[in-house]
């Protein structure tokens, strides 16, 4: 993440010294009207009050403060095509991925670029829970390969039936050497943890 607009530093500082600074005089209220009335029940509205300061601090930064990812320069857009990749790449879809952003028609990529940032991501998403609930068109989206129904996700760790598809699948035999059960307990464990690229 990169912080964009100039003078953050400069705002931050301001918004936070101006913050503490009505908070400060509310407390200083407080105490005055506490001696003066002693009345707890202000003590409520004053808590009231310092509350809603808080809240205000908190807008107010993120009025002052925008994080976008590496790469986006602004919420809104237009962005750039290593904006996308950089959110595709976030929400954990790949490079082999038939939807990743460097591959796409101009008029898919036109859509993704006018978007604002949190479409973007959601978007990119759905792609990848579609995927990872077992969507196959979705699997080829996002990762590049349809998962066999036998593996339970495309990042590791798998069992030795999810390898054995993929050995299958390659038109290996569960005659082979290397077949995944033949391999020992540590070949098995290092080959669990691959992704299925």
């Amino acid at each position: 993440m990169q912080l964009h607009s100039s003078g953050v530093q400069y705002k931050l500082h301001l918004c936070l010294s101006v913050t503490l600074e009505l908070i400060l005089k509310i407390l200083e209220l407080k105490l005055m009207v506490v001696i003066m009335i002693k009345d707890w029940n202000v003590m409520d509205l004053v808590c009231t009050c310092v509350t809603t300061l808080l809240l205000v601090l908190i807008c107010l930064l993120l009025y002052f403060i925008s994080v976008y990812p590496e790469n986006c320069g602004s919420y809104h857009g237009p962005h750039s095509i290593n904006c996308l990749i950089t959110i595709w790449e976030e929400v954990g879809c790949k490079i082999k991925g038939l939807r990743y952003p460097g591959v796409l028609t101009n008029a898919d990529a036109n859509t993704l670029k006018i978007m604002n940032l949190r479409n973007v991501k959601a978007n990119m998403e759905s792609v990848k829970s579609a995927a990872d609930g077992g969507n196959a068109d979705q699997q080829l989206n996002c990762y590049g390969i349809a998962i066999p129904n036998t593996c339970d996700s495309h990042n590791g760790p798998h069992s030795v039936e999810c390898l054995t598809s993929i050995w299958e699948s390659k038109g290996c035999l569960s005659e082979g050497t290397k077949a995944p059960v033949k391999l020992n307990t540590a070949e098995k464990e290092a080959l669990a943890l691959l992704n299925l690229e």
